[in-house]
């Protein structure tokens, strides 16, 4: 389902606009004008599986709607293990405020996540990287409602 589009063109919102643009119309219900961010369940794929779910799959940087799932019923821990359980993807770093660069005010939260291939105590980290963003305007029932963009480091 790849889109055509002009040589030299590439997707590459900022952290802001991810935020007030597209996490706002997602939560809003409200149609994009072109398709370019699908909705994928991040954890019923290994972080490789995943450019083949996005609508620009031939690009470097992929971006999905998810909406994690808690790791417990009575938690508010976010479950990161891969539903094959081949690995998990771990926060590293501390939450980073996403601000509005008019207002300087407070818009959302970015979580760094790095891949790790395996189970305890057998793990590997590998070279795939998620950033999670949350937007602090969420009404509750939207609140787990992330935006997702992974990529591949080298």
């Amino acid at each position: 389902m790849n889109q055509e589009v002009a040589v030299g063109v590439r997707f590459r919102p900022t952290d802001e606009e991810l935020i007030t643009y597209y996490l706002y119309m997602k939560m809003s219900g409200l149609e994009f004008p072109l398709p370019i961010v699908r909705e994928v369940d991040i954890r019923n794929y290994n972080p490789w599986e995943l450019p083949e779910q996005s609508i620009l799959e031939d690009d470097q940087v992929w971006y999905f709607f998810s909406t994690p799932s808690k790791k417990y019923a009575n938690s508010k821990q976010m479950g990161r293990t891969t539903s094959e359980g081949t690995g998990y993807w771990k926060i590293t770093g501390r939450d980073r405020e996403v601000k509005n660069k008019r207002s300087g005010e407070v818009i959302g939260i970015k979580k760094t996540l790095v891949f790790y291939e395996g189970r305890n105590p057998d793990t590997v980290r590998i070279s795939w990287v998620m950033n999670e963003f949350h937007s602090i305007n969420a009404a509750s029932s939207q609140a787990y409602l992330s935006f997702f963009l992974i990529y591949y480091f080298n």
